[in-house]
């Protein structure tokens, strides 16, 4: 299609030269306002859960070949005049709509395999809980122990409370160190260096458990963030484009 109107463009040579106000500019203007209006349709398609107008893949598919075709109809529409009004940020809303969708997609299939949870792993809660259990055990061994044995623990342990300031510090979720826990080992009593093995083993699973939950938590993070670019460009893309479209036929 895009070839066949590549090819009307060029053969076209109407009076005062190519532009949007022509036969064929108004032409590809009308089919390139369907297919804008196509794209916005399938945030409800997805929605619509029961119906058989097609498979959700097939419509993403569409969805992602038609605006890409879009960045290069509504330049031929144009005649390629741009310049700094209503119509050119029409465009550039909807460029930058289109690429976001690009990259959203892209994101999807490269990062959603990724999570635990969607092949039928831990969700996100459980392995909270998990985390939780793990510090009322480390708890438990710690009681009536000496000053030696709390220093060690607190030495490895770590707070984890899950939330963007964990994310951002994913770093404090650190393996313990086996030399320095040998190290620190030998200044227990005897009695105490079986539970301090195991106070060790319980911060090793509890770092284990909490890389897991910021792994999932920052492709899940990815995975929507571009929503956040994505959604409000596409409204204020329709809503330039009804202004371009009124602006043209009020001028006209």
């Amino acid at each position: 299609m895009l070839v066949v109107c590549s090819i009307g463009y060029i053969i076209n040579d109407p009076i005062g030269g190519r532009n949007g106000g022509t036969a064929l500019g108004y032409t590809y203007g009308i089919v390139a306002t369907v297919g804008i209006v196509w794209l916005m349709a399938f945030g409800l398609r997805k929605r619509a859960y029961s119906s058989t107008l097609g498979t959700l893949e097939g419509w993403l598919a569409a969805h992602v070949w038609i605006g890409i075709g879009l960045l290069f109809l509504v330049p031929l529409h144009a005649g390629f005049s741009f310049g700094c009004n209503v119509h050119t940020l029409a465009y550039v809303l909807m460029v930058i709509t289109i690429v976001t969708g690009i990259w959203g997609a892209m994101n999807y299939g490269r990062l959603s395999s990724k999570i635990e949870s969607h092949r039928g792993g831990s969700k996100g809660r459980a392995i909270i809980e998990q985390v939780q259990s793990l510090d009322r055990d480390l708890e438990s061994l710690i009681t009536k122990k000496s000053d030696a044995f709390l220093s060690l623990v607190k030495r490895f342990d770590f707070r984890f409370e899950p939330g963007l300031i964990a994310l951002l510090n994913a770093q404090s979720a650190t393996a313990v160190d086996a030399k320095q826990a040998a190290e620190a080992m030998l200044s227990l009593p005897e009695d105490e260096r079986e539970d301090a093995v195991s106070a060790l083993g319980l911060i090793d699973q509890k770092v284990d458990l909490s890389r897991d939950i910021l792994r999932e938590s920052y492709i899940k993070m990815l995975l929507r963030v571009w929503l956040f670019i994505h959604v409000p460009v596409s409204v204020a893309l329709c809503g330039a484009l009804a202004i371009h479209i009124f602006s043209v036929f009020y001028m006209w």
